[in-house]
């Protein structure tokens, strides 16, 4: 079974950057995935990675931006599962190196230059090259989320954490033995991760995964309770689920008013409440209090614009 992680990144691999963000997915990886050495040809670098896709990607990068000769090798992974190694030995590195203000010494510098990371764009993409490189989540149908990435250096990790937490993701660091985690806990915060770096498929997929899973749970704790009321409860839920999933897609929640977009929130993280709980829910987080009737008519909204959305797009094609 191909895990989640592999699918996000795949889904990652084929989007289209333009040159200033592929620089920036290069920028990172190579810090990540790379290392030097002295030949007598002179400062070779070399990039490993388990995915065969990752390195075809890399390859395209390099060849399009830097034209090197590239080395393409397979080995195979001696401890544990005993994966496939693709190993990409670089021709002038040195110069992609400067290109990418990555050199220091004889060594990758601790944090990218400031200059390479100017716009959204490039941030955005920076971390899409971190988490090709070193990232992993949990698959959606777990009830552990977690997402996370690791590093060699404290310095390093503290900037990609701040890096993340420019987008409010509440990112936290841990060292774990010989490495430093950056971690993401929350199932709000890893779809919005998600959707960042340019996995917007891989996110509708864990909503929709996720709610799938409460749904189940729910149902499995109903015991001497009106089946037919909860189910048409729970139909609701998803189908409100899957509106505000494509809303969030295509334009983001911040095109919502406050209120609506607060409800809508608290729905992704509360799928299995009836709207009195919800009323209820709403009141706990703002202090103000909200009829069944006006959260109906909130979510009438959200249906409206992905209506709205989807017929746009059908005119497009």
């Amino acid at each position: 079974m191909v895990s989640f992680s592999r699918v996000v990144k795949e889904e990652i691999v084929f989007n289209d950057f333009d040159q200033s963000c592929e620089k920036a997915i290069l920028c990172a990886m190579i810090k990540i995935i790379g290392t030097l050495s002295l030949s007598q040809s002179g400062l070779a670098l070399t990039l490993r990675t388990e995915n065969a896709k990752i390195a075809s990607k890399l390859h395209k990068l390099l060849k399009n931006i830097y034209q090197p000769h590239i080395e393409f090798m397979v080995s195979k992974k001696m401890k544990l599962k005993k994966n496939n190694i693709y190993i990409l030995k670089v021709s002038k590195a040195r110069e992609i190196l400067d290109d990418l203000h990555l050199m220091q010494g004889i060594g990758f510098q601790s944090i990218p230059d400031a200059h390479l990371l100017q716009g959204e764009d490039e941030r955005r993409a920076y971390l899409a090259g971190v988490f090709l490189s070193c990232g992993s989540v949990n698959n959606p149908d777990t009830s552990n989320y977690h997402l996370e990435m690791s590093v060699n250096e404290e310095e390093y990790a503290s900037y990609i954490e701040q890096l993340m937490n420019h987008y409010e993701l509440n990112a936290k660091m841990i060292k774990r033995r010989n490495k430093y985690v950056i971690y993401l806990k929350s199932a709000e915060k890893i779809g919005d991760f998600l959707r960042a770096i340019g996995a917007s498929q891989s996110v509708m997929d864990f909503e929709m995964t996720r709610i799938d899973r409460s749904m189940a749970n729910t149902v499995n704790r109903w015991n001497n309770c009106d089946i037919a009321n909860e189910v048409k409860a729970m139909s609701a839920s998803s189908a409100q689920i899957e509106d505000i999933a494509y809303v969030m897609d295509k334009i983001g929640l911040e095109m919502l008013d406050d209120k609506t977009r607060q409800i809508a929130i608290l729905r992704l993280e509360h799928p299995e409440l009836t709207l009195n709980e919800l009323a209820d829910e709403y009141f706990e987080v703002t202090g103000q209090t909200i009829s069944k009737s006006g959260l109906h008519r909130r979510f009438k909204k959200i249906e409206e614009e992905a209506l709205k959305l989807k017929q746009m797009e059908n005119d497009k094609l």
